[in-house]
């Protein structure tokens, strides 16, 4: 199937919401980021695909995206959206990651 990563820099005062009526949540705030579509690799039925970003390289790819110029210390909230025929919205989220911007 195929999937993103999307993005924001700053979660403050947001509450995950449900995605559909699935176990899924939007865990990340708008305004959003979508980096590019990618194939997850997982063969049918198994959910063994995965989504994955170097961020360092999308960054420099990107250099007026959302966020930049980017600094020390700045966080950054992502997460993944793929298809999933089964789920109500025939699409799901990943657990979301946050991570914190170095030197």
């Amino acid at each position: 199937q195929s999937g993103i990563v999307f993005y924001g820099v700053d979660n403050g005062g947001f509450t995950p919401t449900p995605w559909g009526t699935g176990g899924s949540f939007l865990c990340v705030k708008s305004p959003l980021e979508r980096t590019g579509v990618q194939n997850t690799g997982g063969a049918t039925g198994l959910c063994d695909g995965a989504l994955t970003l170097d961020w360092n390289a999308y960054r420099a790819s990107h250099p007026f995206g959302l966020g930049a110029p980017f600094g020390a210390g700045e966080q950054v909230y992502a997460q993944g959206w793929f298809r999933d025929p089964p789920s109500a919205k025939s699409t799901a989220l990943s657990s979301a990651v946050q991570f914190t911007l170095e030197p």
